[in-house]
């Protein structure tokens, strides 16, 4: 039923350069934390944390540290699979600067900003090149931050290795089947095969539904739902969209940066960026990161009012006004191709329904109005997109209205904290979606093992 991110297991005695991110033992008795003499009075907090992706080990870090009995449960083998992915491999760790107000969310826009400033953009970046010890380089074209090394994994065995050597113990192949309530507070953990764990608290951050393959299911949306709390409409966000036909199949491999505005009766989204043709449609950043509007709009069947216009280059209608005219020999052809890959601008311009051997001085007005329109908000056709299966995060979600945002506490069961890709928020391509599961990680983490802010 759940699934998501990574988990690990410690070694006892071992050194931090031991850690070995693949460990499949199911053994779940409380491990001695670090301030807690054998035999205290003080009997620290058992938080079990479902999931070990980006978020929930980010979550038991800082339970951990708190002084909590930390477990941190994994489906999967190995776990940290999107960590592995993101970034082809590189991990897009953070973005360089940030823009509120490019997230997506249906809840409270107030309790989003609460949740992303409780840790800021720069005390992340500190944490991971202090705490973490993995330094990281802006990519000055994309503004976004990569560790030194360009390896993905090296991100996610440091957070494994830290919570591990913060205390956390690490449990892989173990799915979990239920969550609930037991009384007096406390909480029971249903595994398939595995015996059950009480514990005072519970962390869900088992993720969405987007990239099935790495183990996310969903299940814990469900869950959730069983317990009670409103989820807001789930769907692919940050994937390709698809046109069958596809008009410009001819293009595929071609890319370059544009500028898409797409727009349906109640939702709109612009992004500038890298575009990729491909052979079912369309992809890249910009394409990413207005998909929601599309999708949205095909998920309610409603596809005929959402379009996607696009700017095919820098240039705006003046600019393109002074570029088309001109004396001399000059073509059509010649003054587009300067500006956008050489097979684009050709079929833009038969778009358009001009010759691009026609000279600029020979190009009449309405010609040059109608390529200019090509050029400027050009209609790019869409039937469909890749769904769950390429989409880079899932939209909707647990509402935040449910969440205490500084502890990410359930207000629907005392005990239950949230987050990562279960609530309803997501951002754009480059860094946004971790930044929110760093976080909310961190929030629930320390939420749970009842450290104050």
């Amino acid at each position: 039923m759940f699934s998501r991110g990574p988990c690990l297991g410690d070694k006892a005695g071992a050194r931090e350069s031991d850690y070995d991110p693949i460990v499949r033992s199911n053994e779940t008795s409380p491990t001695h934390v670090p301030g807690e003499e054998p035999g205290s009075s003080h009997t620290p907090r058992r938080v079990v944390i479902v999931g070990a992706g980006a978020a929930g080990t980010m979550a038991a870090i800082f339970a951990a540290t708190a002084g909590a009995e930390t477990i941190l449960l994994e489906r999967t083998a190995d776990g940290g699979r999107k960590i592995l992915i993101s970034g082809g491999g590189r991990c897009n760790v953070l973005p360089a600067e940030l823009d509120e107000t490019r997230f997506v969310t249906e809840s409270s826009r107030n309790t989003l900003h609460k949740l992303v400033r409780a840790w800021p953009l720069a005390e992340q970046r500190a944490f991971f090149e202090n705490e973490l010890g993995i330094a990281l380089v802006e990519e000055q074209e994309t503004r976004k931050l990569f560790p030194v090394s360009n390896r993905a994994r090296d991100v996610r065995d440091g957070l494994m290795a830290l919570a591990a050597q913060r205390g956390a113990r690490l449990v892989m192949n173990t799915r979990v089947t239920a969550v609930e309530p037991i009384g007096d507070g406390r909480w029971r953990v249903t595994r398939d095969g595995d015996e059950p764990i009480e514990c005072d608290v519970v962390i869900v951050a088992t993720g969405g539904l987007s990239v099935p393959a790495t183990g996310s299911d969903g299940g814990g949306l469900q869950m959730l739902a069983g317990l009670g709390h409103t989820i807001h409409t789930t769907y692919a966000a940050l994937t390709p969209v698809t046109a069958d036909p596809a008009p410009f199949a001819e293009l595929s491999g071609v890319s370059l940066a544009v500028t898409l505005t797409a727009t349906s009766p109640t939702r709109s989204a612009t992004a500038s960026g890298g575009f990729l043709f491909t052979h079912r449609g369309y992809s890249g950043p910009s394409v990413l990161d207005v998909s929601h509007v599309v999708v949205r709009a095909a998920d309610e069947n409603d596809r005929s009012t959402a379009r996607i216009i696009v700017r095919w280059s820098a240039l705006d209608d003046h600019d393109w006004e002074v570029a088309l005219r001109g004396a001399g020999a000059r073509t059509v052809g010649a003054a587009v191709r300067s500006h956008m890959p050489d097979r684009l601008a050709l079929t833009l311009i038969a778009i358009a329904g001009v010759d691009p051997l026609r000279q600029l001085a020979e190009l009449r007005r309405e010609e040059r109005l109608a390529l200019i329109e090509t050029l400027v908000r050009g209609e790019l056709p869409w039937t469909g997109n890749e769904g769950y299966k390429k989409a880079e995060v899932t939209g909707g979600g647990v509402s935040l209205a449910q969440i205490n945002p500084r502890t990410m506490e359930s207000k629907r069961h005392p005990g239950l904290f949230l987050c990562g890709e279960v609530l309803d928020a997501f951002g754009p391509i480059g860094g946004y979606n971790f930044l929110w599961a760093w976080a909310t990680g961190r929030a629930a983490g320390r939420g749970a093992a009842g450290e104050r802010s």
